[in-house]
């Protein structure tokens, strides 16, 4: 089975965002063959193509996206992507999860918003120009470079949610979100986090025997589930050090991390 890395996603002070522009792509990881290696993360990721062409494999689907255009992928799916084009300019937009959700209040938000290209279909032009404006902002050395770029991202998620809110009337979309790629097993995970839970817990939840599910979640999502429960663990671990005065007790104990050993040992590692 090819290498499939988990990527921490550690945004700048006070940004809502990291950019990778096409120069920086190119020295990322790569494996043997000279191409990115599949990964994953929990954040929204935008590939954006100013020039060129890029070929994107999410999950099992492959897209290309060429002059002006762009494509989502959500968090916590396999990807990857690479230019086809030797005139290739681009960069990729990556939010943490976390800087979204943490705008939602009613608990009903609080499992991962999915995205898809209905979505953004309606206002492609308008958030293509958004993004490009974001690149502007993330090369430049003005003093409004953060606030230009966080503006740019809150506008963008605007849109969107405009479009998700009306997908959320239909149920049958919404149950066919939940059900792609073993994302709802990966979103119970997720607003489950912070409490104990094992992974017996999560399998009596979905009616299945502790074995099965085992296997069923690394089949559906390519992860195992304690690797998968931890890194997300430490992914809010590290947003928590990084936004706030709280001590390292606090912050493993509001990460969900049952002991404080066990998130110095996590971290550490």
């Amino acid at each position: 089975m090819e290498l499939i890395e988990y990527e921490q996603v550690i945004p700048e002070i006070n940004c809502f965002c990291k950019v990778f522009h096409s120069q920086l792509i190119e020295k990322e990881k790569k494996s043997p063959t000279g191409r990115p290696l599949p990964h994953w993360h929990s954040s929204y990721e935008f590939n954006v193509c100013i020039n060129g062409r890029l070929e994107n494999h999410i999950e099992n689907e492959v897209s290309y996206i060429e002059s002006e255009e762009f494509v989502l992928i959500n968090p916590n799916v396999v990807h990857t992507s690479y230019e086809v084009s030797e005139d290739y300019l681009g960069f990729a937009v990556l939010i943490p999860e976390e800087y979204i959700r943490m705008y939602f209040e009613n608990p009903d938000k609080k499992q991962v918003l999915l995205f898809t290209k209905q979505n953004y279909a309606p206002h492609k032009e308008e958030i293509w120009r958004l993004l490009y404006k974001l690149y502007l902002y993330s090369l430049s050395t003005a003093s409004n470079r953060i606030i230009g770029m966080n503006s740019c991202i809150l506008s963008i998620f605007t849109l969107l949610l405009t479009e998700n809110e009306e997908e959320e009337e239909s149920a049958d979309t919404m149950d066919a979100l939940s059900l792609k790629s073993g994302s709802q097993y990966t979103d119970y995970v997720n607003v489950h986090y912070r409490e104990n839970i094992q992974l017996k817990d999560v399998a009596s939840h979905f009616g299945f025997t502790t074995a099965y599910f085992s296997k069923l979640f690394y089949r559906e999502t390519g992860r195992n589930f304690k690797f998968y429960l931890s890194t997300i663990r430490l992914s809010h671990a590290v947003f928590l050090l990084k936004s706030t005065d709280l001590s390292i007790t606090e912050i493993a104990d509001r990460s969900g991390f049952p002991k404080l050993r066990a998130f110095t040992d996590l971290f550490l590692k």
